[in-house]
């Protein structure tokens, strides 16, 4: 199958996601600040990775998820 997968652990603080190829080798692993610059860096490093496969990405967010701000 020419994809790889992304799991993805959802954290107030920090995540750390998970890059697994086809055979189930992984490619990278890494805890990030829940930080969007470093989000968006690893975003970014995860399509470098895939090399034009497709990324199959799966969330594990605790809790009700994300919330709107209320003013």
């Amino acid at each position: 199958m020419n994809r790889i997968w992304a799991g993805t652990d959802c954290g107030k603080t920090h995540y750390h996601t998970l890059v697994l190829d086809s055979e189930g080798e992984p490619l990278l692993s890494r805890r990030v600040a829940n930080d969007e610059p470093e989000l968006l860096k690893l975003i970014g490093d995860v399509l470098d990775l895939a090399g034009g496969r497709q990324v199959t990405w799966a969330l594990d967010m605790a809790g009700d998820g994300p919330r709107a701000r209320r003013s």
